[in-house]
This record gives C-alpha cells, sequence and structure tokens, in this order.
C-alpha cells in the first residue's frame, strides 16, 4: 500500500503536537512512548521512525512550541509590541493557566529540562535565547536595559503560570497573575 508522499511529515507533525500535549500534562517521566504514540494516533514503530527517543521528542517540542506565538510575529516594532502585549494578556490568563494541555511549555517543561541531556538543554537555552532577542528588540527605553527587561518579563510570565497553577482556584492565584502581568507590561516601555 503506497501512503501519499507527504505522510511521514503529516505523522511526524501529530506526534510532535499530541506529544507536546500529553507532556505538558503528564510531564516527561509521566508518560511513555507507547502512551506517546497512542496520543498521536501512531503505533510506536511510527513513534521511532521520527523521533529516536522521548528527548528528542521533547527537544523537538521545544523547538517548534517555546515562545510561540510571539515568535513569530512579524512588522514594525510598534506592531511587534503591541503583539507582545496581547501575548502577555493571554499568557498571564486565567484560561492559559486552567489549560496546561494547551499552553505554553516553559512552565510545564522546563524542569524537566533541567533533568535532561546537554543537547536538550542547548536546544532549549537557543530557543530561549531567540524568544529573549525578539523581545528585547520590541522594548522602549534605555538600549542598555532592554536584555535584562525581556529576562524579568520571561521570569515573570512564567513564575506567575506556575504560581498560580500551583495555587487552588481563587482570589490569590488570579490576584498573583494580575500582578505580573502588571508588572510585566510595564516593563515594555
Amino acid at each position: 500500500m503506497r501512503y501519499p508522499p507527504d505522510q511521514k511529515a503529516k505523522a511526524k507533525e501529530a506526534i510532535l503536537r499530541a506529544g507536546a500535549q500529553a507532556l505538558r500534562v503528564n510531564g516527561f517521566n509521566g508518560i511513555g512512548v507507547d502512551g506517546l504514540a497512542a496520543a498521536a494516533g501512531v503505533t510506536s514503530g511510527a513513534f521511532y521512525s521520527n523521533f529516536s527517543n522521548k528527548e528528542s521528542l521533547l527537544e523537538g517540542v521545544i523547538e517548534a512550541f517555546l515562545g510561540k506565538p510571539f515568535v513569530d510575529s512579524t512588522g514594525s516594532v510598534a506592531e511587534r509590541r503591541a503583539a507582545l502585549k496581547q501575548w502577555l494578556n493571554e499568557y498571564i490568563s486565567a484560561y492559559h493557566r486552567e489549560n496546561p494541555a494547551i499552553g505554553c511549555v516553559m512552565p510545564t517543561l522546563s524542569a524537566d529540562v533541567a533533568r535532561a541531556s546537554p543537547a536538550v538543554q542547548e536546544t532549549y537555552k537557543l530557543t530561549m535565547m531567540d524568544l529573549i532577542e525578539k523581545i528585547t528588540a520590541v522594548l522602549g527605553g534605555p538600549e542598555g536595559t532592554r536584555e535584562r527587561r525581556a529576562w524579568n518579563i520571561v521570569a515573570l510570565m512564567v513564575g506567575a503560570i506556575e504560581i498560580a497553577r500551583a495555587m487552588p482556584d481563587g482570589d490569590e492565584a488570579h490576584s498573583a497573575m494580575a500582578h505580573a502581568l502588571e508588572a510585566a507590561i510595564s516593563l515594555i516601555g
């Protein structure tokens, strides 16, 4: 039986998307290759024909999803600055807090990356540096402070979501996110 020419690429994309969702929910050690393959609707053999192991999937997830959609934003500095503000409002939100399966990989997988191989950590670093560079490029204010403020924004984003997820739903969790969002927006300049 012949498969369409793009079948392998579609299978890889399905594994990547489903794997990202499963890893966000279960953590790296909370799901095996069979579970990742099942989540993507493929066999374990199909998984291994696209990724050599779980760590290579983790690396692919980081490359594909860390910092999205802001990293892909285009336009003038003013348009990208507006996109950053919009992204922050979506990121530091009750919706993101309550939906880790479809949220950013930073709050859910950074601890797993810290325990991963140097290759995965290097991919994380390079992808993170790309995000920081793109945020830095749209910040106002003194040039010497922009990269530091970009790091502060990312730390506020990730920290606010992690803390809010760890707390029971209520005023405190929402307050933590509201204060973090306000601080992050103020750092844009």
